[in-house]
């Protein structure tokens, strides 16, 4: 990256963060402040964004410790964003500073106080290591999350899976793909790549893992719609529903569409695709026809509103990715643990219940629906189930796959080594369960 390309990306990152001190989401900031920005420029900028974010505590402690005076707000939000990828990235300390007292220099709000931005910098640089090993003592800084959130956490997995969870979730997810068998495989994908000097190695059973991420747009056959971007414990839904040529499946929140997509690439069947925000439904048609899927019932609706949209024709299966917490890929979205609130849980539940309770109808007598939540949280995962069980005489949970638990909670892994198959090596956190309908 360039000395203009970093001072670029660090000043639309402060614009990114002021949009969310001001209450947007991560994503949503993203769009707002790169609205008219090349791909190039938004990929940095998200770079930038998701740095800060993973270390805006330690930042926020640093800066306490750094600065004798309260800056101003523009010269707060510059210091705290540098300082994160300071963190990150010491190899490139020289560069990071020089850029952020260039870029102090060239706006008006931040000039006067270049002199000061400078000093706070290169004396975290000098006494990087005594002035972690403080904010580290403590340990929502360390974590980078809220006590409740990581008392929670540590309630649910246990202390030491907890930490280990929270720990993972500070540092860059992997980038993961997923092939299209309709045109390849990952193995086949893999081989072909080697030869443009692109480390991937295979995973799961269509799951790419990429050595180090790249831009979409420069991934060979992600175009054409050879390959997705879509984490490798998400890909286990639709293994998981195992569709069979001519079902019907009602994949009930669908954007961006992943799983829809993966549906159809493993089995010629029909299915409706809900989503109640009209510009997360069009991502689904868009996706779609990337990689040359049949056009399929795609549906602006709220999924439980089933009135509206049903035609009375039960389902062979049912998909019913709920919206949740996502506790488990805070690694993807680190915005998430500073948004939600310890009621959100409760308030999510109720929500994921009605849609079960809505959705289970609309299952013919010996279908399936699968249950999906990309959370780690008892409440939205098997106490959710156990008390849809208890409600519905004509359910059954069944085995996902065998030797593993019938509600299946994964934690996020990044361990190669493991050899639990089926289950992927690397994957964020996930609760899967499997039900049948009897009559």
């Amino acid at each position: 990256m360039s000395s203009v390309a970093l001072s670029r990306s660090i000043a639309l990152g402060i614009d990114v963060r002021t949009q969310m001190q001001a209450g947007a989401s991560l994503e949503k900031a993203l769009d707002i402040v790169c609205r008219g920005c090349n791909p190039e420029e938004k990929a940095a900028a998200q770079s930038v964004t998701y740095t800060a974010t993973r270390h805006c505590m330690a930042a926020e402690f640093l800066l306490r410790k750094l600065a004798s005076r309260s800056p101003s707000e523009p010269v707060k939000a510059l210091l705290l964003v540098v300082l994160s990828l300071l963190i990150e990235e010491p190899e490139k300390s020289y560069a990071i500073v020089n850029e952020a007292v260039c870029l102090a220099k060239s706006h008006k709000q931040t000039l006067s106080a270049s002199g000061f931005i400078n000093a706070c910098l290169r004396r975290f640089g000098r006494e990087r290591e005594t002035l972690l090993k403080l904010a580290y003592k403590d340990k929502a800084v360390r974590l980078n999350a809220p006590m409740w959130w990581i008392n929670k956490m540590s309630k649910t997995l246990g202390e030491q899976t907890a930490q280990t969870m929270l720990e993972l979730q500070r540092r860059r997810p992997p980038m993961i793909l997923r092939a299209n068998r309709r045109k390849t495989t990952n193995e086949q994908w893999c081989r072909e790549v080697a030869e443009q000097g692109i480390d991937a190695t295979p995973i799961g059973a269509d799951g790419i893992l990429l050595s180090s991420p790249m831009p979409v747009d420069r991934l060979p056959g992600f175009r054409s719609g050879i390959v997705s971007v879509q984490d490798a414990g998400a890909q286990l839904a639709a293994q998981i529903l195992a569709p069979k040529n001519g079902e019907r499946i009602l994949d009930a929140c669908a954007a961006p569409g992943g799983k829809t997509a993966h549906l159809l690439e493993l089995a010629d069947v029909e299915v409706t695709a809900l989503e109640k925000d009209p510009i997360r439904a069009k991502r689904i048609n868009d996706n779609l026809s990337r990689l040359g899927l049949n056009a399929q019932n795609v549906v602006t609706t709220d999924a439980g509103q089933t009135d509206a949209w049903w035609d009375g024709k039960p389902f062979d299966s049912v998909l019913l990715d709920a919206p949740c917490t996502a506790s488990g890929i805070v690694r993807r979205h680190p915005d998430i643990v500073f948004s939600r609130r310890p009621e959100d849980i409760n308030a999510l539940a109720l929500q994921q219940k009605n849609l079960l309770d809505a959705l289970w109808p609309l299952v013919k007598v010996g279908g399936k629906l699968l249950y999906v939540v990309c959370s780690v949280f008892e409440e939205e995962g098997s106490q959710q189930i156990k008390s849809f069980l208890d409600r519905h005489a004509d359910a059954e949970q069944l085995e996902i796959y065998p030797g593993l638990p019938a509600s299946l909670t994964l934690v996020p892994t990044e361990n190669m080594e493991r050899q639990d198959s089926p289950l992927p090596a690397v994957h964020d956190g996930f609760f899967y369960a499997l039900l049948v309908k009897h009559s």
